[in-house]
């Protein structure tokens, strides 16, 4: 199998955003821009703008999934693609596609969570399963292989011309184990710290596995290095020693499961989790609010490329001259990474993504 180490990566890890902000393995580019710009639009954006939406069939229908997909790279590609580094998905319609289906309901779902495909949000949501103590104690792994769900998005391949397009979205443990047991996860973690290391742990092993077994479907020769991004986003409820006693080990192992290995954050500023994530110091993706102190990123990872987020809000409502100083001040601190314009909302002019974009491109 192809395995490379943490030192020597010929590989990084491209954040981007189709139907939802996620990850790709791409090889290393020493010519590519500095600054690249990353964007991606909230469903209902799809909605108002093509009337798109993403409902069950978007999800469980193979046929829908890649005709839709196709469609949204098609109508991206006429409307944006003459912008720098402009990225707008992949060639689903001649490939199987497996863009964020089940969104971030796929790992909730394995551990039979009710997940609803029609919220108004256009995204699944798995409802929280509330555990209960027993419950909690008493979870083991499911059977990830054998699940009806793993059945329906890793069916056999057909001929040999078959090739993947596209990621699920697989979360992290905090983001899962909240999903599992509700709020009183935050309680155990001060009262019941065995429990919730268990709790941890099945989670961890569920998600291992059924990344391992993803991957191997998309790379069955294993001509590619393995690879995986853990969505930490509910990491900014607790305090960075907090993280640093009870979650760090699940984040370490996932970087030694992984030939590349990164952590999404979501915009929040990270500063108090930095010493803790420097103990990963290969890391291959970070993504980070614009708050946080950038300098000392680059000081703990000096071979990073960062992701910082601009809010989409703040992006709708500002003119396209402060964008374009924003955006060349924000690229500046950065130095080469990306900055993610992420679940853009209805409203948002094409002149100030433009401005993002052009801005960016001088750098």
């Amino acid at each position: 199998m192809f395995t490379i180490q943490h030192d020597t990566p010929k590989y990084h890890i491209q954040p981007y955003h189709m139907n939802g902000l996620n990850w790709r393995l791409v090889p290393d580019d020493p010519d590519r821009d500095n600054i690249v710009i990353v964007t991606g639009f909230t469903p209902p954006w799809w909605t108002e703008e093509y009337g798109i939406t993403f409902r069950s069939d978007f999800h469980l229908d193979l046929a829908v999934h890649r005709a839709t997909l196709a469609r949204m790279e098609s109508i991206l590609q006429e409307r944006f693609g003459n912008l720098p580094n402009f990225f707008c998905g992949d060639d689903y319609a001649n490939a199987d596609p497996m863009e964020r289906r089940y969104g971030d309901a796929l790992i909730p779902a394995l551990f039979d969570a009710q997940v609803s495909f029609d919220n108004v949000s256009g995204h699944p949501f798995a409802a929280s399963l509330d555990l209960t103590a027993g419950q909690v104690e008493g979870l083991e792994v499911p059977d990830i292989a054998r699940h009806p769900v793993t059945q329906l998005l890793l069916p056999p391949h057909e001929n040999d011309g078959w090739r993947t397009a596209g990621e699920l979205g697989f979360e992290g443990v905090i983001n899962i184990a909240y999903n599992l047991r509700g709020q009183d996860l935050f309680l155990d973690m001060i009262d019941s710290p065995e429990r919730t290391r268990h709790l941890y742990d099945v989670v961890w092993q569920t998600i291992n596995d059924f990344v391992h077994l993803v991957r191997a479907w998309q790379d069955p020769a294993g001509m590619r290095p393995t690879y995986f991004v853990s969505c930490d986003c509910v990491v900014n409820m607790v305090s960075g020693e907090m993280y640093h006693q009870q979650l760090l080990e699940f984040d370490r192992r996932f970087y030694n499961s992984f030939d590349l290995y990164g952590v999404h954050t979501c915009n929040w500023t990270i500063d108090p989790y930095l010493d803790s994530l420097a103990e990963m110091s290969k890391l291959a993706y970070l993504d980070m609010g614009p708050s946080t102190d950038i300098d000392r990123v680059h000081k703990l990872f000096p071979d990073l490329c960062p992701s910082v987020f601009v809010h989409p809000q703040w992006l709708r409502e500002a003119s396209e001259q402060k964008i374009a100083r924003e955006i060349t001040e924000l690229g500046k601190r950065i130095g080469r990474g990306y900055i993610l314009l992420s679940d853009l909302e209805i409203g948002t002019r094409d002149s100030q993504i433009r401005a993002a974009y052009e801005a960016a491109a001088r750098l």
